[in-house]
């Protein structure tokens, strides 16, 4: 057991209403995420590990595999340290690989199965990744055909079929009527890239390597993130990063909803997230594993999305992390008031928010609807992903909530992140009157601090270096650049998203990546992409783009020639769907696109089209 012993001198005004039940310190089990699932064998072998369209795994049936496909990748070459990336939804395949690498030693590298060539080759490339565990259909969709060579540190690529693990009668139907997306012929080597079968890795003979794992330096997760520059950056955590905020977060729970532990080795956890997402990954299938529950995967939503409450009701199912839209939908679903009786008698208890502000009436009504307590967190890659979390037993509207154990904020002014600011003793009502000048003595950039702050984002020492700042007593902050204060009941309120973020869905959508993806699009001269909000609350912001062409271009080159480039090399959350051209793109003196200028102005013409 491990305790936190990097405690910051800093003010916790958190501390007033914390949660009594929940402890403000822990000590930690510093232990290799797979080490969860050989627990998980020896405490609850008969547990369902897996639900998937009806298709079950055991918890002893899954460690076994996992035994199996491990070796199957050390036969192939992969050994510790060594990246494999997983493309795929959520699937019973994602799990199997995911804990495999772990048992290895090596680097879990996930993509956002939405992701498209362009973003493909750049994450494999920036990671030095040696496998790439794919669906048959997205390799179909966004690789075949491509440059491969693109990817030269890539040796291997692994197919897996979406068929692979329903049951017979589903795949046969399935099948028969195209509703399971399949590649008809699977290629055996392009290039120097040679093409091997999931299934074929996974009937290897056990013969595991040995591996010396240090949870607590060695990196087990490249999440990529857009972060607030540049192109997307690789976050790494640690096993114990991961670890630790996953045991954060079942004892934040389980103290404060004691019932919680009645469901552990028996429960479930609703995955609709992708696990791609640190959200998913960590707060779905990792927290889901310590407890003992079974991972309930939905490769995407359901439609309708009354048939999760279906699901919930089935397999009695315990907790879900998602996202406002997704609470908001089902409560609109016309069909979900018929599973209200049913699930107030299911051991379906809470529902964790996060990625987008959660809106009150969202809240209540989820919580009437399905009896299960529902509260906001806040937290992103870098924190794997949790910081903060609204107390079950206290939520409070429009805040974040506070710190978990062991979690430690700070609010630092805007210019250099040195001055600690002081906590608000205003309403925001009062706060939103102040002048600007008044209201910088509370709201700054958001701190955090904890044992699940990231290692560092790889290949990038200077950015880093910028996120990740020591103070004078040797403590260790994430520099989040979310912008908010801690309020007078010492809660924390976010005021402004990361400053160009666009939240298109629920995504996370950051401008200089579409910028820098759109600039591969060789007729593009100049490129500015920024957000607007929508009128339609599903969609939250628009994503817009202006540019300019080269002089060779111009009149060769319309706003449908460029659409249609990012539709089909942008991921669908990511591309811009108002393209504008320009002759010329504002600029600053030392020649930096002004996105603030462009937003400005994309405003002022929607607001004529009103008129």
């Amino acid at each position: 057991m491990v305790k936190w012993d990097k405690i910051p001198k800093v003010k916790k005004p958190w501390l007033e209403f914390w949660p009594q039940e929940t402890p403000r310190q822990m000590e930690y089990e510093n232990i290799p995420l797979d080490e969860i699932l050989r627990r998980n064998k020896q405490k609850y072998p008969n547990q369902d590990a897996i639900y998937f369209m009806d298709y079950r795994i055991t918890m002893a049936e899954l460690d076994m595999v996992v035994d199996k496909f491990a070796s199957g990748l050390a036969k192939i070459g992969i050994k510790q340290g060594d990246v494999v990336l997983i493309d795929t939804p959520n699937i019973p395949q994602f799990v199997i690989a995911f804990y495999a690498i772990m048992r290895l030693g090596a680097v879990a590298n996930p993509i956002i199965p939405l992701n498209r060539y362009a973003e493909i080759v750049h994450q494999v490339n920036d990671s030095k990744g040696k496998v790439l565990i794919i669906l048959d259909y997205l390799y179909e969709e966004y690789l075949h055909g491509k440059d491969l060579a693109r990817m030269p540190t890539l040796e291997k690529i692994i197919l897996t079929g979406l068929g692979e693990y329903v049951s017979t009668f589903k795949r046969v139907l399935g099948t028969l009527f195209g509703k399971i997306p399949r590649m008809k012929k699977w290629p055996t080597a392009v290039g120097n890239i040679d093409f091997l079968k999931f299934q074929d890795i996974l009937n290897s003979e056990i013969s595991l390597p040995e591996v010396n794992i240090d949870p607590m330096n060695d990196t087990a997760v490249l999440i990529y993130t857009g972060g607030t520059t540049g192109a997307p950056k690789g976050v790494e955590t640690t096993h114990f990063n991961l670890m630790a905020n996953c045991q954060q977060g079942y004892k934040f729970v389980t103290t404060q909803l004691p019932k919680t532990l009645d469901t552990i080795g028996k429960g479930g956890m609703i995955i609709v997230l992708p696990l791609a997402h640190s959200f998913a990954l960590s707060l779905g299938m990792n927290l889901g594993m310590w407890c003992g529950y079974t991972l309930i995967l939905f490769p995407q939503p359901p439609v309708p999305l009354s048939d999760m409450l279906k699901i919930i009701v089935k397999e009695n199912a315990t907790f879900a992390p998602g996202v406002p839209t997704l609470w908001n939908k089902i409560n609109q679903d016309p069909k979900s008031e018929s599973y209200r009786e049913d699930l107030l008698n299911t051991d379906f208890i809470a529902c964790l928010s996060g990625a987008a502000p959660l809106p009150l009436e969202v809240k209540l009504k989820f919580e009437e609807l399905t009896g299960a307590k529902l509260i906001e967190g806040y937290g992103m890659s870098e924190a794997s992903p949790l910081l903060t979390g609204n107390p079950f037993t206290r939520s409070v509207e429009n805040t974040v909530g506070l710190p978990v154990p062991d979690t430690y904020l700070k609010i630092v002014d805007l210019i250099e992140g040195k001055d600690i600011l002081e906590q608000c003793p205003f309403s925001e009502e009062e706060l939103d009157a102040m002048e600007q000048e008044d209201q910088s003595k509370y709201i700054g950039e958001i701190c955090g601090s904890g044992p699940q702050i990231m290692k560092g984002y790889l290949n990038r020492p200077e950015a880093s270096e910028y996120a990740l700042r020591t103070d004078e007593d040797g403590i260790t902050w994430y520099y989040t650049a979310d912008i908010g204060y801690i309020d007078p009941e010492g809660y924390l309120r976010i005021k402004d998203r990361k400053r160009d973020m666009i939240k298109y869905k629920g995504h996370s959508v950051f401008p200089r990546e579409i910028e820098d993806l759109m600039y591969q699009y060789d007729p593009i001269n100049e490129v500015g992409v920024y957000g607007l909000k929508d009128a339609n609350p599903e969609i939250g912001e628009s994503i817009n783009a202006v540019v300019s062409l080269k002089p060779e271009y111009k009149d060769k080159v319309d706003e449908n020639d460029v659409k249609a480039w990012v539709k089909e090399n942008i991921a669908p959350y990511k591309y811009p769907r108002n393209i504008k051209i320009m002759d010329e793109l504002p600029k600053s003196l030392i020649g930096k696109v002004l996105r603030r200028v462009l937003r400005e102005e994309g405003q002022k013409e929607e607001s004529n089209k009103k008129l």
